[in-house]
């Protein structure tokens, strides 16, 4: 029974008919495609990776922030109704009393405390509304860094097919994938408010 080679046997072999088997510098370039798609694609998953992590970071903020907008509302809509009920109680003790002096002393607490809930509302409608906008600017950056990612996966896999079919141009199109994936973090990064 024969036994196939040891590994420093294939390596020696390989070597030897490079140098006296094929064209000068087309295993080199070869060789150098295959290492430079490599080192492509892992830097395009890396960059994957920190666009991953930002994305999911202004969801998550995003999500956080419109929660706390939501609880801005509804504090504002419980001023309102303490606010209408003084205004209800108001008109019904107008009606039921006329113009006595105790009634009007009535009407006066009635007032002040609907202007007061009035008061205590401009605040939390303007926070609400800000929660809201800073919502909506996370969500928009985590939309960019979404196509950022996506535009990174794609750069890997083209990366991946040059090794394979062993093309430059399919390499090309995957830093052309990664250069996208950058812009695209670029912009969700310093997207203004």
């Amino acid at each position: 029974m024969e036994e196939g080679l040891e590994p420093h046997e294939v390596i020696e072999r390989t070597v030897e008919q490079h140098h006296h088997g094929h064209k000068p510098g087309h295993a080199v370039e070869h060789w150098s495609l295959t290492t430079l798609a490599a080192i492509t694609a892992a830097m395009l998953a890396v960059l994957a990776a920190v666009g991953s992590l930002l994305s999911g970071h202004a969801a998550n903020t995003a999500i956080l922030k419109q929660s706390e907008a939501s609880d801005q509302w509804a504090y504002y809509q419980s001023k309102s109704t303490k606010g209408h009920i003084y205004e209800v109680g108001r008109e019904i003790i107008a009606a039921l009393a006329g113009s006595s002096g105790d009634a009007k002393a009535s009407l006066e607490r009635f007032d002040q405390q609907k202007s007061k809930y009035d008061k205590e509302k401009e605040p939390i409608l303007d926070r609400a509304k800000e929660l809201e906008t800073e919502s909506q600017h996370e969500f928009r950056q985590h939309h960019y860094y979404s196509l950022g990612i996506a535009s990174f996966q794609v750069g890997i896999v083209l990366a991946s097919i040059s090794i394979l079919v062993r093309h430059r141009a399919t390499w090309w199109l995957s830093l052309v994938g990664g250069l996208l994936g950058i812009l695209f973090l670029s912009r969700g990064l310093f997207l203004g408010p």
